[in-house]
């Protein structure tokens, strides 16, 4: 794990989730969301071809459609996502596209078209009729399959079936009842959202003694819209609008789907993780206690200086975490009670590149513990 960009999870990523998915992308179980994406990579299909046999015409006033041929089929049917990125390759702004009449969008594409440099694209289609077209990405990008995902997580939960998805207000609508919610699968990409809520470990800074349960949260798309991300963190609890109380991040990877080796790296990232999650919990409790005992510095000074050296931390955001975590935790000097004011400072700080710094940091050192 070491070396990967930090994902950029937080508290409040799995309530965006459950916020924002349409009926038709929630599965009440991940066994559901297995079949669907099954179904779906059985009737995709993909192929290499040149740009310049990709062409597109309105088909009436709203309406484009490529007409390079995908197998057997005729015109292929764009989606929102493919449109984007057939306008992304022609060098044509998407949203000012949408404005003009189709016969004019066409037109600037396909002179877009023409100009462009790479010489291939891949397409990645829905074979049945009519022809929809999902994809169109470079020859070098490398698809992760969701069923290949959603089957990984599924051996996880019957070797130890602790793991399952929480329960959320049905379809996004707040006091509605409650259903096992997290697993999504939409046309740009798949988010599952696990806890093992059946086996907490004591915090020592918390003087309420709620326990802390794992969680984790995986990210993919085969469309290119997004990395390939897996979030592993600890909680107190998560509401029925799954906004997580108590988050505290402990690992991610990050893979871009680009070469042949992500589906090794993947692989490979995906059984160091599943170890973690397996790992019993008096190793969770081991690796907490050191946290919670090993000191930075015996000195604000040396904790500011140690800050600074190994987590790139300007002394500004060094200082203002070491400030929230001596008005908040017990030992502002120790690894768990510095990481807390980490994530204190990413919460308040309002610019996102610079959160995901603080994120990066607070993770890089509660992975570091010795």
């Amino acid at each position: 794990m070491n070396g990967q960009r930090v994902s950029t999870v937080n508290a409040y990523t799995a309530h965006r989730e459950w916020a924002r998915r349409p009926p038709d992308e929630r599965y009440a179980s991940v066994q559901q969301l297995f079949d669907a994406a099954c179904a779906r990579r059985s009737r995709t299909e993909e192929r290499i071809t040149e740009t310049v046999k990709l062409h597109v015409r309105a088909e009436d006033s709203d309406t484009l459609v490529l007409d390079e041929r995908v197998g057997d089929g005729d015109s292929s049917d764009l989606t929102h996502w493919s449109f984007e990125q057939l306008a992304g390759i022609a060098s044509a702004p998407p949203n000012y596209l949408r404005t003009l009449p189709a016969t004019i969008a066409a037109d600037a594409i396909n002179f877009g078209l023409q100009r462009c440099h790479r010489g291939e694209q891949q397409l990645y289609a829905d074979a049945t009729d009519p022809w929809t077209l999902h994809a169109i990405t470079s020859p070098r990008y490398a698809r992760v399959h969701h069923d290949e995902l959603a089957g990984r997580v599924l051996r996880l939960m019957d070797a130890h079936p602790s793991w399952h998805l929480p329960l959320g207000y049905k379809d996004g609508v707040f006091g509605a009842e409650r259903v096992p919610s997290g697993a999504y699968l939409g046309d740009r990409d798949m988010f599952l959202f696990l806890v093992d809520g059946n086996r907490d470990l004591d915090d020592p800074t918390d003087a309420s003694h709620a326990g802390l349960f794992r969680g984790f949260m995986l990210r993919n798309s085969d469309v290119g819209a997004a990395a390939l991300t897996l979030d592993v963190f600890l909680f107190r609890a998560v509401c029925g609008n799954h906004i997580i109380w108590g988050f505290r991040h402990i690992a991610s990877l990050r893979r871009r789907h680009v070469g042949a080796s992500i589906h090794e790296a993947w692989t490979t990232s995906l059984d160091a993780v599943s170890t973690m999650l397996d790992a019993t919990l008096a190793d969770d409790r081991a690796i907490l206690l050191r946290a919670t005992t090993q000191e930075l510095g015996p000195s604000r000074e040396k904790v500011l200086e140690t800050a600074m050296q190994r987590l790139d931390l300007s002394q500004k955001q060094a200082s203002e975490a070491y400030g929230l975590a001596e008005q908040h935790e017990p030992n502002p000097r120790t690894v768990w009670g510095y990481v807390q004011g980490l994530t204190r400072l990413s919460q308040r700080t309002p610019w996102q590149d610079a959160r995901f710094a603080l994120d990066r940091a607070a993770s890089r050192l509660l992975t570091t513990v010795q």
